[in-house]
């Protein structure tokens, strides 16, 4: 029997995504979950066993003594991944613990949890002198009319640590278009007890983003790379990518590899970046280090990065790939682009020639459908009507 994955969280398509790159190579696969109504990516095909564990939002050491105890089950030390922010968290965190039972990344104390926490990615740059945004963090002890006249407009605020914001407002980032405004979302960011960062936004349409996704192996050396361009993303402008396509950025690269290397980053990850339209800058806008969204895209790319990394984990290395020339597919999650394309519309950001265009012209990597695994579908799809009939039944008993 392989060695088997223990895939931390399963309510998305990042998990969905590996979940079934690891089972068609017939890599057993233990999902966690706390929520299981919720957690449509258990309804694969390629899941050997569902677990229900404790909620990472609410009980992350009940969640290390629960891995710690199942990990006690197994014959050999099982891979452990991440599909979210909160559970590269509590790897990191309980990482001289979790050790003993799971294979994982080794990386340097602390450095997950700066890279996660955006300030603390915000001090990293500094550290190693590469380009970001301007950034100023917030907390309780900050002046905020100082913050509102330092910082140009129109600017975004960013939590320091994502899935907490996320929590309370239901949104990656909020908008600030001026000081007025951005002083009264600061208010009620801090009365929320969060600490926020204020950050000025790189020009440009949302075809200026870019990621460098890469592997790192346990000896520090980086054995897989690719670059790909973002089309569209929900929500519009600082969201997640609804569609993003396979493009090879040579120059990209580079700039990767040199940050990668300069932090001492091993494992998985993905940096997204923006290119400024005037100057050709690319900024760093944040750093991902678990599992991505775009997973289905890499693997019709030819690049499984997430076998790639079981496979160093368990001491049995893919060779070296550097994919160097463009692929004709793009990632695309059909339903939330819908959105993204009536917002882009409406705000006359696009035309509709120019969202038809770029759909037309590639493969599609779907986000969620697979012939090979239709169940993931039908339970992502029970949990949209479910969505959309509550709120009309709140509706009209508000009427």
């Amino acid at each position: 029997m392989q060695t088997p994955v223990v895939m931390l969280g399963a309510n998305f398509y990042t998990a969905l995504g590996a979940i079934r790159t690891l089972g068609r190579r017939r890599v057993p696969v233990y999902a966690l979950d706390y929520h299981f109504p919720s957690a449509y990516a258990l309804a694969s095909r390629y899941v050997t066993k569902s677990i229900l564990c404790p909620n990472i939002n609410t009980s992350e050491k009940e969640l290390s003594e629960f891995l710690i105890n199942m990990g006690q089950s197994f014959e050999k030390k099982p891979v452990l991944m991440a599909s979210a922010d909160s559970y590269a968290l509590l790897i990191s965190r309980y990482a001289n613990v979790l050790t003993d039972y799971y294979l994982f990344p080794d990386n340097p104390d602390d450095l997950l949890e700066q890279i996660i926490a955006k300030d603390g990615l915000n001090r990293l740059a500094a550290k190693h002198e590469m380009l970001t945004p301007k950034t100023i963090t917030v907390d309780y002890k900050s002046d905020i009319n100082q913050v509102a006249e330092n910082i140009p407009y129109p600017c975004i605020i960013k939590p320091a640590l994502s899935h907490e914001f996320v929590k309370v407002f239901r949104q990656k980032c909020l908008f600030a278009e001026n000081r007025a405004i951005l002083l009264k979302t600061l208010e009620s960011a801090l009365s929320s007890g969060l600490e926020v960062m204020v950050q000025e936004i790189v020009p440009g349409f949302d075809d200026q983003m870019y990621v460098f996704d890469f592997y790192v192996d346990q000896k520090g050396h980086i054995t897989h790379t690719l670059t790909a361009q973002k089309l569209r993303q929900f929500p519009i402008n600082f969201g997640s990518s609804t569609l993003t396509h396979h493009m090879h950025n040579q120059d990209l690269v580079e700039l990767g590899k040199d940050y990668i290397k300069r932090l001492g980053f091993r494992g998985y990850g993905e940096i997204e970046f923006k290119q400024h339209p005037d100057n050709g800058a690319y900024y760093l806008i944040e750093i991902n280090a678990r599992l991505s969204t775009l997973n289905v895209l890499f693997d019709k790319c030819g690049l499984e990065f997430t076998y790639v990394m079981y496979r160093d984990l368990i001491g049995e290395s893919l060779p070296d790939f550097h994919l160097n020339e463009t692929k004709p597919w793009a990632f695309w999650h059909a339903y939330e682009d819908m959105i993204s394309i009536s917002a882009y519309l409406k705000t006359k950001q696009l035309t509709l020639t120019q969202v038809i265009r770029p759909w037309l012209t590639h493969h599609k990597a779907h986000a969620i459908w697979a012939a090979d695994d239709i169940k993931p579908l039908l339970s992502f799809a029970r949990l949209i009507f479910t969505k959309i009939y509550n709120k009309l039944r709140q509706t009209l008993s508000r009427k």
